[in-house]
């Protein structure tokens, strides 16, 4: 391996606070941050408001209700709202096992992912994480005799599209939603953890292999595998630029599993995503002070300064606008290897999306002419 830094453990009653007093309370309540005394943190003259909005943006309205649970001078919306969402998930879980049956009936393998199964896995209840929909993931060649399940559970496809569209989807895209009666967006249907443009290519056939069962309420689930799992939430997070303070509580529970960390290294090097690694874990075990301790390759040049940028502008519940020049140029560089680079750069210009096949009606003879329609709207996009 080559020469390593290392995340060394430290309590953060000696680290000097960085945060706004809100931003301090949300952070300590995701239960990382070594010997914190949350009380303290609840001063009189804290802004609640903030407090709330902060939590929802970051996802963590579950882990800030159990850390404050009993403790003085915490409005009731912070339980009322952790109970909706306990009754959200149990719904969640409800639905999530009739897909499970349904898919069994049918021979239908599936991986459970994030939602319910992972907040399982990670803190033992699945109310303890705070999501908004299901997730599954499906083999490619699947895809349709999942599809066909669903419909027949009542469930309504978000897109639809003509057999050639369902073709390039699936080639170039990663999900495909679904609503359930007035929920329009209850279900994802994955076959690939990111678009085909990011050129990070999972093999989703060794996910399965290596999925691990957990139970779910009385429900044997398969998920994946915990060493795979830290490198998917490490890009999913990235997707996201790392915006989501409840997404790197994710990864730092998920990192003081017994994880093969050496696998974890090479893999993301066989991936190019050994940088997008490295910042996940740097802004880790700089929020949480090392809830990380393991031996890190020499940082890639311009991990830590990505990672130090997404520390800092956490606490300003960033949005980031992924349909922006600058989003692409930060997802740029987030990679450590050229030629993932120029092979993102090329399919962003001309992978044709839904938004291409929404704005033109182009008959499926003629599906290629959509790359023009691709590159010709990105153009007016940058350009203007």
């Amino acid at each position: 391996m080559a020469a390593a830094t290392q995340i060394e453990a430290r309590h953060i009653s000696a680290h000097p606070r960085r945060f706004d007093p809100e931003f301090e309370l949300i952070l300590a309540c995701c239960g990382h941050a070594g010997q914190v005394d949350i009380t303290s943190l609840l001063t009189p003259d804290l802004d609640w408001q903030r407090v709330f909005e902060s939590a929802e943006h970051h996802r963590l309205i579950p882990a800030m209700h159990s850390a404050l649970s009993g403790k003085n001078g915490v409005p009731s919306i912070v339980r009322v709202r952790a109970h909706k969402h306990a009754w959200r998930v149990l719904h969640f879980t409800v639905e999530l096992m009739k897909i499970a049956r349904c898919f069994e009936q049918r021979g239908i393998e599936f991986l459970a992912h994030k939602g319910p199964a992972l907040a399982q896995l990670l803190y033992g209840n699945p109310a303890m994480r705070q999501f908004g929909d299901l997730d599954v993931i499906v083999r490619s060649r699947d895809f349709a005799r999942a599809k066909d399940a669903l419909m027949e559970s009542g469930y309504d496809p978000g897109l639809q599209l003509s057999p050639r569209q369902e073709k390039s989807l699936l080639r170039s895209g990663y999900e495909c939603s679904f609503g359930l009666n007035s929920e329009r967006n209850l279900l994802e249907l994955q076959w690939q953890i990111v678009p085909r443009f990011y050129s990070i290519d999972f093999d989703v056939d060794a996910l399965f292999s290596r999925s691990v069962q957990i139970d779910l309420d009385g429900l044997s689930l398969r998920t994946m595998g915990h060493d795979d799992m830290l490198l998917v939430l490490c890009v999913h997070a990235a997707k996201h630029e790392w915006a989501e303070l409840g997404m790197l509580r994710d990864i730092a529970t998920l990192a003081q599993f017994q994880l093969d960390w050496n696998w974890i290294f090479s893999e993301a090097r066989q991936l190019g995503i050994l940088k997008i690694l490295q910042v996940s874990l740097l802004a880790v075990g700089d929020l949480f002070h090392a809830s990380v301790r393991t031996q890190l390759p020499s940082a890639t040049q311009g991990a830590a300064e990505l990672a130090s940028a997404v520390v800092a502008r956490l606490q300003g519940d960033y949005e980031p606008d992924t349909q922006s020049t600058r989003y692409f140029s930060t997802q740029l560089q987030t990679r450590e290897r050229w030629r993932d680079r120029a092979r993102f750069v090329w399919r962003l210009l001309t992978t044709p999306s839904v938004q291409e096949w929404q704005a033109i009606q182009i008959p499926d003879a003629y599906f290629v002419l959509y790359r023009g329609v691709r590159i010709g709207r990105l153009m007016k996009r940058f350009l203007t």
